[in-house]
């Protein structure tokens, strides 16, 4: 049997008189990629906080066969990653390339021990697997979106992580960087056997090696098992309460509206 590295049971999340997320319950074995789909509002970026240790929660959560608060112990913050949502950084913001990969040490170093030759080799080699070594000088703020986010994809792994929590990491990229994307995490989850969690809300852009989904629709999961069958028309139907229809055409999926 895997071994289980995310166990959430009855997990509930409150804000005021509104459920963010209710009686959640899910497991997730070693090395699974796992879609968590489902539209805008839907709790997902509550979930994965919930498993970083980000947002206070009611119920049972269990990381690496130990249980958890959501206030975290240091050494399970180390081996869980997160790549959040791509925000907009001003042009100026004084912080490099290579240095903000370079972050990604600090946990396993501590506040007070700076990066030395060694975790910097990483960083370049993580830049290089990224394909954006080359702007390892160039400031934050002035790469575009997409080398952004690779930017962001190696400074998790630099942190060497054993859960990767990636949140809607190719919204607001053009379809051919999407695609880049999508192809570098299915490098990662293939060559650093990374237990991975995948949020987004486009059904037509998945990487391959995505196995299973979670959907999730006002704060419920409304469906967990194989990709295919959570991306059928009667799923996404039920899903959206729409009538959806799904088809193939050049290994993409899409989805018809009745």
């Amino acid at each position: 049997m895997s071994e289980s590295m995310i166990e959430l049971q009855s997990i509930t999340v409150r804000r005021g008189k509104r459920w963010l997320l209710e009686e959640i319950s899910l497991a997730v074995s070693r090395n699974e990629f796992v879609g968590i789909i489902g539209p805008n509002g839907a709790g997902k970026t509550t979930l994965l906080n919930v498993i970083a240790g980000l947002e206070r929660f009611e119920g049972t959560l269990h990381l690496f066969g130990k249980s958890e608060t959501w206030r975290r112990s240091r050494e399970a913050r180390l081996r869980v990653g997160y790549v959040p949502q791509l925000f907009d950084i001003d042009r100026s913001f004084p912080i490099l390339s290579l240095e903000a990969v370079m972050t990604g040490a600090i946990g396993r170093l501590g506040l007070f021990r700076s990066p030395g030759r060694r975790e910097k080799e990483k960083a370049m080699h993580l830049m290089q697997m990224m394909r954006v070594d080359h702007l390892a000088d160039r400031p934050l703020g002035q790469l575009s979106g997409g080398e952004r986010q690779k930017v962001s994809l190696a400074r998790a792994l630099l942190q060497q992580p054993e859960i990767l929590l990636l949140d809607e990491p190719t919204v607001n990229l053009d379809i051919a960087v999407q695609k880049e994307v999508l192809n570098l995490i299915h490098e990662i989850h293939k060559q650093e056997n990374l237990t991975i969690l995948f949020v987004t809300h486009d059904f037509n852009m998945l990487p391959a090696g995505m196995r299973r989904a979670v959907l999730l629709n006002h704060g419920k999961a409304v469906f967990d098992g194989d990709l295919n069958t959570a991306l059928s028309g009667d799923v996404l139907s039920r899903l959206f309460q729409y009538p959806l229809e799904t088809f193939e055409r050049n290994g993409r999926r899409f989805i018809s509206y009745g």
